[in-house]
């Protein structure tokens, strides 16, 4: 009586291991795998591009590649005081600000339409570029982590809104009262891993 429930066990182990052996779920994307039109597929008989033929084709539908860019944030003295993530996001693009060493206080964040961030004034950003970004609280230890989303801006290049246009742009931070200006980042991409 003892072996039916050892013998059930096994029974099911065996079951739920063949279900589970080789059925392996297809690549995706992040798996290195990229879609494939089928006018494009021959059953296997050709083989896939290599070389200057596969470079031809690297810049297909990059425009539509989800991207994210890391912004090494300097100080007015050319001091490293943090970072911003970007990502993209359907709306626009996801802002993660982690800085130090500043003023407790109000300041404002915005994008600017040239990627030159020269200290100590950061004249050489250029203009204001996208949608608004909320006014940031630095706390009385000089530290801001924040997380907001702006709109109008995208990450996708050769668009005409896109934060990775030909001259770059930058992400600057000033004091709320654009009387002093405080931190900025030249933003660079990177595909996403």
């Amino acid at each position: 009586m003892k072996r039916w429930p050892m013998l059930i066990l096994s029974i099911l182990l065996i079951l739920i291991l063949a279900a589970c052996g080789n059925n392996e779920d297809p690549p995706t994307e992040t798996d290195g795998a990229t879609e494939v039109e089928d006018e494009n597929v021959d059953e296997g008989n050709e083989d896939p591009p290599n070389g200057e033929e596969a470079e031809d084709n690297s810049d297909e539908g990059s425009s539509e590649d989800l991207m994210f860019a890391t912004v090494e944030m300097m100080d007015s003295d050319g001091n490293a005081t943090g970072t911003a993530e970007l990502s993209a996001e359907d709306k626009g693009v996801n802002v993660v600000l982690q800085l130090e060493n500043l003023e407790s206080g109000g300041h404002s964040v915005e994008f600017r339409d040239a990627g030159k961030c020269e200290a100590p004034d950061f004249e050489t950003t250029g203009e204001p570029f996208g949608g608004d970004i909320p006014d940031i609280e630095v706390g009385d230890d000089g530290k801001v982590n924040e997380e907001f989303m702006v709109e109008g801006v995208t990450m996708k290049t050769g668009q005409e809104n896109s934060l990775l246009k030909e001259g770059g742009a930058s992400l600057f931070v000033q004091g709320s009262d654009n009387s002093e200006s405080v931190a900025c980042g030249v933003i660079t991409a990177n595909p996403q891993q």
